[in-house]
């Protein structure tokens, strides 16, 4: 991935290297005219001007995005308000969403209810995360962090990211999907048949698709189908 700027701080990225460097959260506004618009794309929204706008705006997915960025904002300038920000979020909408995570312009999430984020996980570009995701922490002492995640992935209802684990671009993991290892570009995690482990495979060999394609629908079933 090539790094690019993001109001002064680097896009959040899965290879921004060591801690140190840890990117900074786009501009709030700016972010969020990207989020409204990623959401309409995916939704396939066919309404355009003010219909468009509203029918955004109407989305409960949206409005926590909203929070999550104005705590994050909040967090990152020292102000005590993004733990109630944060409440706020969790009494609206039921989504966990800790202050203090680096989160990318054009993330959406249609269905927050259940969905977790710890506070200093490092979000992409453009990140697509369903209902009853939780991105948090390995719960092992001797394996601290949480996740770093590439631009364009998405992640599917009920999937499990532990750990300081590195999530590679366009990458997707599946359904239900226990994950706690690294997972390179253009992969599809599925989720284990079983006792197994999740099994990681090429995107192209899973979807049947081009890596640099949005998610289709027929995509989205198949991925469903195999998790």
């Amino acid at each position: 991935m090539t790094a690019s700027r993001a109001a002064g701080g680097r896009r959040p990225s899965a290879d921004s290297g060591p801690a140190n460097s840890r990117p900074s959260n786009p501009p709030v506004l700016r972010a969020l005219v990207a989020d409204a618009r990623e959401l309409a794309h995916v939704k396939g929204n066919v309404h355009t001007g003010a219909a468009g706008v509203l029918d955004v705006l109407g989305l409960p997915g949206f409005w926590s995005v909203v929070l999550w960025r104005v705590g994050n904002a909040l967090h990152d300038h020292g102000n005590p308000l993004a733990r109630l920000v944060y409440f706020a979020n969790l009494v609206l909408f039921g989504a966990d969403l800790a202050p203090g995570a680096v989160v990318g312009a054009g993330c959406v999430m249609p269905h927050p209810v259940g969905v977790g984020v710890a506070g200093d996980v490092v979000i992409g570009e453009r990140c697509h995360i369903m209902g009853l995701v939780r991105i948090g922490g390995s719960g092992q002492g001797g394996k601290p962090g949480h996740a770093v995640i590439g631009d364009d992935t998405w992640f599917m209802d009920g999937c499990k990211v532990l750990g300081p684990v590195h999530i590679g671009d366009r990458s997707l993991v599946g359904a239900a999907a226990l994950l706690k290892r690294d997972v390179p570009a253009d992969m599809v995690v599925l989720g284990p048949r079983g006792a197994g482990e999740a099994q990681i495979r090429p995107r192209a060999q899973v979807l049947g698709e081009a890596s640099e394609a949005p998610l289709s629908d027929d995509a989205t079933e198949r991925l469903r189908a195999a998790s």
